[in-house]
């Protein structure tokens, strides 16, 4: 599977980003997200009311049956600090790669619950002043989601990962991309 293939996938889903625009999100929003938030409290109110949200939801709360709440809560809110520029906390218990796939592989995870998905770390962005309250980041936070959401999907749809790989675990999967 090559990149273009990938990114042809996910710009049809989300026909308002192109490659320039996930690699200026990835690169040149400075100070960080981190900074430019202040730090861990808004981030962690981010991974709460996305998690709630999540936990109420039928559709998706299946996904997350295998960890708690608070679990889940860690977890991303760890990993978003780490993206956003901060303390490596994820890397630290998770290991060095992210492989997000690859911890996703157990689940039947599809478009619809990507839009779910989207529907509400889009409307918790809006619960967390420090995101809301900044157009820009808010914009290139619900771009790099909806990137981030439907590369899952692909991965998953394509076999670029197989469905019973472990999904934790701090060693490099040998053989796989992503």
């Amino acid at each position: 599977m090559s990149k273009i293939e990938f990114e042809s996938f996910i710009f049809s889903k989300c026909f308002w980003l192109n490659s320039e625009r996930i690699e200026c999100i990835r690169s040149e929003i400075l100070p960080t997200v981190y900074d430019r938030v202040g730090g861990d409290a808004p981030i962690q109110k981010l991974s709460s009311s996305f998690y709630e949200r999540v936990y109420n939801d039928p559709s998706l709360k299946t996904i997350f049956a295998s960890s708690t709440k608070q679990e889940a809560v860690e977890n991303q809110a760890d990993f978003l600090t780490q993206l956003f520029g901060g303390p490596r906390r994820y890397a630290e218990r998770k290991g060095k790669y992210t492989r997000l796939v690859s911890r996703h592989g157990a689940y039947q995870i599809n478009e619809r619950h990507a839009e779910q998905w989207l529907a509400h770390m889009r409307v918790s962005i809006e619960d967390v002043p420090e995101f809301a309250n900044d157009d820009e980041l808010s914009c290139a936070l619900n771009d790099y989601f909806t990137y981030t959401a439907f590369w899952i999907v692909f991965g998953l749809t394509n076999g670029i990962v197989n469905r019973g790989q472990p999904t934790g675990g701090t060693t490099v999967d040998p053989g796989r991309n992503w």
